[in-house]
């Protein structure tokens, strides 16, 4: 809350810095930000991609904080995370952490903007890791046709070349080329500091005018910036098709929009809401679920402040339907060109963008982002209130005359189409088709003089009598946060509901979720996949109301629900605007009480899951788990894939799906979890009454065969799993199977985890930092209800694939046998907390944790006391569980990358843990 002695505070320091303090105190966080106003824009042509090198590099030491890593371990020991990105015309340098650090905080990214050493030897060092992630985003097809894209769109503009700059630029950086950028842009009166959080704004204030005198200003240089894009002139369309080693074709489309503070801006924004933002828009309704000639499409405005912004639509698909999706993509903005959106789409539009708004103040993070793009804009922080004020008065006439205003640019020729097809893919098709669809799209005659069906309107809530209110129950109050409540319901044959709360005002948000044993350790092998099918098919419609109803008032009341299968567990949760949480709560109720299973929904789900299976064939990620589950959990349901496979998903039927859903009410127990503002006997009425009713009527009691413990794998099983995937780059995990959930000793195992991983981590100082082998590197504990699993993870060039494995191998040898120091675990210690203290500001998130720890068997208030057990663990725990671990489970090593890649042979030292040092 913002305490009115505490006031918001924006003016400028001696220097010429602007300062915008935001103090609130609904959580014990603070979030910082540097905008500085420089990016790619302001690169030579020699410079091409020193901004992001120049972002990469400032973390690597400075006067106050001279050592590699410890700017991070400093932010990552008080409980902070710290971070940056770089933009064609700002970069920010960001850090959210736990209130105590507001200050200390301030001063660490004031001195990373102004006091940078820029060492030789570690340019030097960072200019490999920043080729190794070039390399990563060309194996990336989405990032692939993004490039592109923009080169098109841009050309003759800086904005024309990636960010990142091109490899053949960047390895011949030289430690002058950096540093000048450095000192021409990086002066105190070309940057924006941003915090918000709970702190005192005019303390905070005086701390940065002191700070100020040790960073002088400078004459910031005049910059150049791209003429705005003529949409008047006849122009050439082009298109570019970019072919590589992938699945499913990627396919952009792209023509003017305004830049950022152009008047017609928001009125875009709504008309590319309206067109293919969400379910209920247009090309998602048309091209995926009724034609299904994409898996995937959105449309977006892209809008800078210069020179000219990009209305986007892209989809990813089969190759052989791109052209008669591009078609219909045209033909759909024509239509909304003769004929005007209906009230009900534009309203859904105007609630969505309202909802946003309140969303974005639930954590400190999104005050200062919000505050960090108004700031950049001439109108400061009135931008937000003319944006809201602006989309308030727009009208279905607007939203046509943007339409015909699109329609008159693709006749112009004004449009610029980026193409990812497979190597072998659509040989004969050259760029020329694309170009062609679009323009005989455009330029058919249409006669529609009726608007498009209006959504039908909203289902009334059933009426549900208060009588049956009952005025006790068991209640249950946790010791440790009188704010975590728990109500015990008995239902028929024995079960049990728990209703697990915790209420708050300070934003007008509820979230809530419901969960239950299920999931993947359920499934029949031959039919893996009839979970994920299952939770998909929930959110089809239901008896009550069709899909398309269900969708539309869900967007209506700027509201969301979903399903999801994991493998112990199966759920659902919605997010809703307070005023219509109720309403939303019976919906998805409806949802797993009275699904449709609908057979045209069955038969849309069921083709975009196996179109989504090949398009994962593009992601190492995807591939890495399919081949490392097995080699971890032999025979046991863990070593299925969660969405299943081509052969299994081509098993599973309808019936399979309904069969699935009614054994979901074998369970023994259901937990159901609210946070946020919401009407507690209200809601306890309406979930009590809908289990009993759906109980008492529709169950017919059978016992389920329980889950059994995943065995390890066998001395003589597998260890190395390779998948050949023509790419540059290697990616490489490292794993071995860990403890369960109840297992009180995953705490420190966790903390291992955080040892290696993080900005100041074991594995992310060495592999990344020292030895430049990744750009991406990391470390992970991942506890489930029957075994978990920790994992390493590094991507590397193919040839440095031998060097990683053995780095990864050795740290987590090293942490076994030898304990981390106490500074060190410290760092760790704060770390996870600072992360949950983070994280704990969104509704959500808290409504995971009322839900989660009960269903996994725990106390409803569990989560309450993992400070407890964090700050429990010693030095000699880490390294002894650590040690104990891996004495029971040796590694397992799974590689995704070319086939020039080193892939260990049996009889590798790799392949055995050493615990000699």
């Amino acid at each position: 809350m913002l305490n009115s002695k505490n006031k918001i505070i924006h003016r400028y320091l001696s220097n010429g810095m602007e300062i915008y303090l935001h103090p609130s105190d609904f959580a014990p966080i603070v979030s910082i930000q540097v905008l500085v106003k420089t990016g790619s824009l302001d690169e030579e042509e020699f410079e091409g991609g020193v901004a992001h090198v120049l972002e990469h590099m400032l973390f690597k030491g400075t006067k106050k904080f001279p050592e590699t890593g410890q700017i991070a371990s400093t932010v990552e020991f008080e409980g902070g995370d710290i971070n940056a990105y770089t933009t064609f015309d700002h970069t920010n340098y960001h850090l959210t952490a736990p209130a105590a650090f507001a200050k200390k905080g301030a001063e660490l990214l004031l001195d990373v903007v102004q006091n940078s050493l820029l060492d030789k030897d570690e340019l030097s060092r960072e200019l490999e890791v920043v080729i190794e992630e070039i390399r990563r985003s060309r194996d990336n097809p989405n990032a692939v046709v993004s490039h592109n894209l923009f080169s098109l769109f841009y050309e003759g503009t800086n904005m024309a070349r990636p960010v990142i700059g091109y490899q053949n630029v960047v390895e011949k950086f030289t430690r002058e080329t950096v540093h000048n950028f450095y000192k021409k842009w990086y002066t105190p009166n070309n940057m924006i500091f941003i915090a918000s959080g709970d702190f005192d704004s005019q303390d905070m204030y005086n701390y940065l005018e002191k700070l100020s005198y040790e960073f002088p200003p400078k004459t910031v240089p005049q910059r150049t910036r791209p003429a705005q894009l003529s949409h008047t002139q006849k122009k050439n369309p082009t298109a570019k098709i970019e072919r590589g080693p992938w699945q499913e074709a990627r396919v952009q489309l792209a023509t003017l929009a305004p830049n950022l503070e152009n008047f017609d801006m928001p009125s875009w924004d709504v008309f590319a809401s309206i067109l293919g933002e969400s379910d209920s828009s247009r090309l998602i309704r048309i091209l995926r679920e009724e034609t299904q000639l994409v898996t995937s499409i959105d449309c977006s405005c892209y809008t800078p402040k210069y020179p000219s912004g990009l209305l986007g639509v892209g989809f990813f698909g089969m190759a052989h339907n791109c052209l008669a999706a591009l078609k219909t993509i045209v033909q759909e903005i024509r239509r909304l060109a003769e004929v005007p959106p209906t009230h009900e789409e534009l309203n859904r539009v105007l609630n969505t963008l309202k909802a946003q708004r309140i969303y974005s103040r639930e954590s400190m993070d999104g005050i200062s982002r919000s505050a960090g793009m108004s700031l950049q804009t001439s109108q400061k922080m009135e931008f937000e209130n003319f944006y809201m004020n602006s989309v308030s008065k727009i009208t279905t006439k607007n939203i046509q005359e943007i339409a015909q205003k699109v329609v008159n640019q693709l006749e112009a020729g004004h449009f610029h189409i980026s193409v990812a097809l497979g190597n072998e893919t659509l040989p004969d098709v050259t760029e020329k088709d694309f170009i062609e669809s679009v323009t005989h799209a455009v330029n058919m005659t249409h006669h529609n003089t009726e608007p498009i069906e209006t959504s039908l309107q909203k289902s009334n809530s059933p009426d549900f009598s208060k009588d049956n209110w009952i005025d006790t129950y068991d209640l249950k109050v946790s010791k440790l946060n009188t704010d975590v409540k728990q109500i015990e319901i008995p239902l028929p044959f024995g079960k049990i509901l728990k209703i697990n709360y915790r209420e708050s005002k300070r934003l007008p948000i509820t979230s809530a979720m419901l969960v239950l044993k299920g999931g993947l350790v359920y499934e029949p092998q031959h039919k893996n996949g009839v979970g994920g099918l299952t939770a998909s098919m929930l959110t089809r419609g239901t008896k009550r109301q069709n899909y398309r109803k269900f969708i539309d008032e869900l967007e209506d009341n700027a509201s969301s629900i979903s399903a999801f299968s994991s493998r112990d567990l199966f759920g659902m949760r919605f997010d809703s605007i307070s005023e219509n949480s109720l309403r939303t709560a019976q919906m998805m109720l409806d949802c797993l009480f009275r699904p449709e299973f609908s057979a045209t929904e069955w038969q849309r789900i069921h083709k975009e899951t196996l179109e989504i299976l090949v398009a994962q064939k593009d992601s190492p990620s995807a591939r890495l788990a399919r081949i490392s589950q097995p080699l971890l959990f032999p025979n046991h349901p863990y070593a299925l894939s969660g969405m299943g496979t081509e052969k299994s998903l081509n098993n599973v039927t309808r019936e399979d799906a309904q069969e699935f859903w009614a054994n979901l009410f074998h369970a023994k127990e259901f937990v159901f979890s609210i946070s946020g503002e919401f009407d507690l006997r209200s809601f306890v009425n309406l979930i009590e009454s809908e289990f009993k009713t759906f109980l008492d009527l529709n169950y017919v009691e059978k016992s389920r065969p329980e889950p059994v413990f995943a065995p390890h794998p066998e001395e003589t099983a597998e260890q190395v799993g390779f998948d050949e995937l023509k790419r540059e780059q290697a990616h490489i995990m490292l794993s071995f199977r860990s403890f369960s959930l109840s297992d009180s000793r995953r705490t420190a195992l966790e903390l291992a985890a955080n040892i290696l991983a993080g900005q100041g981590g074991r594995l992310f100082l060495d592999l990344r930092d020292k030895r430049s082998l990744a750009y991406a590197v990391s470390a992970s504990q991942t506890p489930n209800l029957l075994a978990g699993v920790f994992t390493t993870y590094i991507a590397t060039s193919a040839h440095k694939a031998k060097e990683a494995i053995e780095g990864l191998k050795e740290h987590i040898e090293r942490l076994a046998c030898e304990p981390p120091s106490e500074e060190e675990l410290l760092r760790a210690q704060h770390s996870v907390l600072g992360s949950q203290s983070i994280e704990s500001q969104h509704y959500n998130y808290q409504t995971s944790q009322l839900a989660m720890s009960d269903v996994y068997g725990l106390t409803f208030d569990n989560f309450l006391r993992f400070a407890e057990r964090v700050n429990a663990v010693t030095p000699e725990m880490v390294s002894n569980v650590l040690k104990s671990l891996i004495c029971e489970n040796l590694p397992i090593i799974s590689i995704v990358g070319p086939k020039e890649t080193w892939i260990p042979q049996k009889s590798d030292k790799v392949l055995q843990w050493n615990l000699t040092r």
